[in-house]
Parts: C-alpha cells; structure tokens; sequence
C-alpha cells in the first residue's frame, strides 16, 4: 500500500496533468455541443454531406476554427502527456499495474474525446488535425530520444545515475533493483559499461535503491 502511494506521489504531476486537460475537454464538448446544436438546426439534412460540411464550415467559420484550435491543442497535450508518463516509467523500468491502469485511463480519455468529435458532420477536419497532432508529438519524441540517448553516451566511472525509494521492505527494494536491472542491462553493457545496485537503509528504516555505472573491465 505505501509502494502504491509512493508511486502516485512521484508521479503526481502527470495525473495532475491529465485533469486540466479532462477539464478543457468536457469544458470544450459542452460548448461545441451548444453550438453544433444551433448550427446544424439550420443545415439542411438531405443536402449531400459535402455541402453540409461546407455550410458549416462557410457560415460558422470562426466558430469552427477556434473549436478546431482548441480540440488540438487539447489533443497534442494529451498525447504529449501521455507519452511522457509512459516513457518515464519504461525509463525507470517500473511494471506496477499502477502504470497500466494509469495508461488504461489516460487513452480512454483521449478516445472519448476523439469519437464524441469525429462523430459530428466536420469530422474531417478533426481528423485532418488529430493526425498533424499526433505527427507533431512523435517529431517531438524522436528528437527528444535522440538528445537523450546521446547524453546518456557520456557517464563517468562510478557515476550515480539513479536513485530510487524509499521502499517499505528491503525485498520490494530488491525486487525494483531487478526489474530496473532486467531492463537496462543490456542497453548500457552494449556501451561497454556495467550497472551496479546499491541497497541502503536509512534511519526510518526505509530502503533506497542506488544504481551507479562503471566500466566492463
């Protein structure tokens, strides 16, 4: 139960995060709701869907281009969030179902919020905006990605590279040391470096886990 509270803690931010961004969109859907009511009581609703689309699109325009605005930035902080969360705990090599269900939650939003939008005649342009937002976050990740692998590139011998904690028990503490190690071993000995685990207790008796890098001799 204390790991639990001690992973939503670390990690508060990010659920903070998401709950401005629920905020905006339920903020947002009711008052396009509102105006996609108004508006598409005056479409005419055996007209073809392109010339729906257009009468909307020609007499509502600046209504239209500010929900289209808002709807992505919405979604391009969503998905910038949510990468981020998910990156952060690959990194840290952290499997708790804290994570899963976090993820589970996290996506559920953003596919709500995309289907209650894609559902309405300019769902077009939505999607046209969804599919930019996501192009955008992914250029941001891959060169996010690339900076930080090449600075990982440059630890010196028995550099603290993490510090984790504190757990209850010592053999939570171990178990994490595990899991870290399982997941990055590999990634740094292809560097010609080696990880080391230190475990420590404080005078709490509270456990840290230390993890610091030398050279494969």
């Amino acid at each position: 139960m204390k790991d639990k509270k001690t992973y939503y803690q670390k990690y508060r931010g990010y659920y903070l995060g998401q709950l401005i961004l629920l905020v905006g969109w339920i903020t947002n859907f009711i008052l396009f709701s509102r105006f996609y009511e108004e508006a598409l009581f005056y479409v005419d609703k055996n007209a073809k869907f392109i010339i729906q689309l257009l009468f909307i699109v020609t007499y509502y325009l600046s209504d239209v281009l500010t929900y289209l605005f808002v709807a992505f930035l919405l979604m391009t902080l969503n998905i910038f969030l949510v990468l981020m969360f998910y990156t952060k705990n690959k990194r840290e090599g952290i499997k708790q179902k804290e994570r899963t269900y976090s993820m589970i939650v996290f996506l559920a939003i953003i596919g709500i919020s995309t289907i209650a939008l894609l559902i309405t005649i300019i769902w077009p342009l939505f999607l046209l905006l969804f599919i930019v937002s996501l192009t955008i976050v992914y250029i941001i990740y891959v060169i996010t990605k690339s900076l930080y692998e090449e600075k990982d590139e440059l630890y010196e011998e028995n550099e603290l590279v993490k510090v984790e904690g504190p757990f209850q028990t010592k053999a939570v503490a171990e178990e994490y040391t595990k899991e870290f190690l399982k997941h990055w071993m590999e990634y740094f000995t292809k560097q010609g470096l080696n990880l080391v685990a230190i475990t420590k207790c404080d005078e709490n008796d509270e456990w840290y886990v230390e993890i610091i890098v030398q050279s494969i001799q």
